[in-house]
């Protein structure tokens, strides 16, 4: 019995650690600054952990690095210009929690990022960003991509929409 109750006790130590661990891990935004929460109160909550941030994790393929207002009605709709089913208008889990509510700045997949901006005919043609909660690792992975224009293309939406210049040293 005791043996049980170390493993588990480790397992629960193991686990809380890496939570509180993951915020150090590509917790900066694309100014360089503390990564900012993507969902607020009065939202559905998001991040690839339901934390509300657009942090890096070992895990997520999806590289949900890119925090998009889909309550913006500039822009195409975000789920039917990438082909997903429509999420994008339902209502989840409470960023504070308690009940639902709606999906409105949400941690996207950064490749499906890309892909929008392709199938929405260009940045001037997208919802909003949320500058201050995207994940600098987006950009950092779009320049690793340079010379394939659908990335290309995500980057420089970031710098105009944004005000930031990712240079190539950087």
């Amino acid at each position: 019995m005791r043996r049980i109750f170390n493993t588990r006790l480790n397992f629960i130590c193991v686990v809380l650690t890496i939570f509180n661990l993951h915020h150090v891990w590509s917790s900066e935004n694309i100014y360089g600054e503390t990564l900012e929460q993507c969902s607020h109160s009065g939202m559905a909550l998001t991040g690839y952990t339901r934390d509300g941030y657009c942090t890096d994790i070992n895990g997520d393929t999806g590289s949900h690095h890119i925090c998009i207002d889909l309550s913006s009605t500039t822009g195409g709709n975000f789920c039917s210009v990438t082909g997903q089913s429509d999420w994008c208008s339902s209502s989840l889990t409470c960023h504070d929690g308690g009940g639902l509510c709606p999906v409105q700045d949400w941690c996207v997949c950064q490749w499906a990022f890309a892909s929008y901006l392709q199938y929405a005919g260009g940045c001037d043609k997208i919802q909003d960003l949320v500058c201050e909660a995207i994940n600098m690792q987006a950009a950092l992975a779009y320049k690793s991509m340079a010379g394939i224009t659908k990335y290309d293309n995500a980057l420089r939406c970031i710098e105009s929409r944004c005000g930031v210049a990712f240079s190539k040293e950087q």
